[in-house]
């Protein structure tokens, strides 16, 4: 028998959704409310410029904190490659070393 699989989310498509059904419903009322028309096109006009704003605020602060992420990203890859490098170098000269006692053992 099948059973619906749910998957958890954060919520986020919720308040996504009723933010956008919020602001469909002011617009359909401003739409029907009873102003002249240069009246009503100021208020729709103001309503989705702050609408406008509210989203590019948004997308600024998204932007800026994935840009966060991606420096942090590359901070940590360049530490990484420097303790890689840092090793490698370590091994080189060890082995550099233990080669040279070893010929000098084996001559004496």
């Amino acid at each position: 028998m099948y059973e619906p699989q749910y998957e958890e989310s954060s919520g986020a498509g919720f308040v996504f959704g009723l933010l956008c059904g919020a602001a469909l419903g002011a617009a359909v009322g401003l739409m029907f409310a009873p102003k002249a028309g240069s009246e009503f096109r100021r208020n729709l006009y103001d309503s989705t410029d702050d609408l406008r704003k509210k989203a590019q605020d948004a997308y600024g602060q998204a932007t800026q904190t994935v840009n966060d992420y991606v420096a942090k990203g590359r901070d940590a890859v360049d530490r990484g490659r420097q303790a890689f490098e840092s090793a490698r170098e370590t091994a080189v000269d060890t082995a550099s070393q233990v080669r040279n006692e070893f010929n000098s053992a084996r001559t004496s």
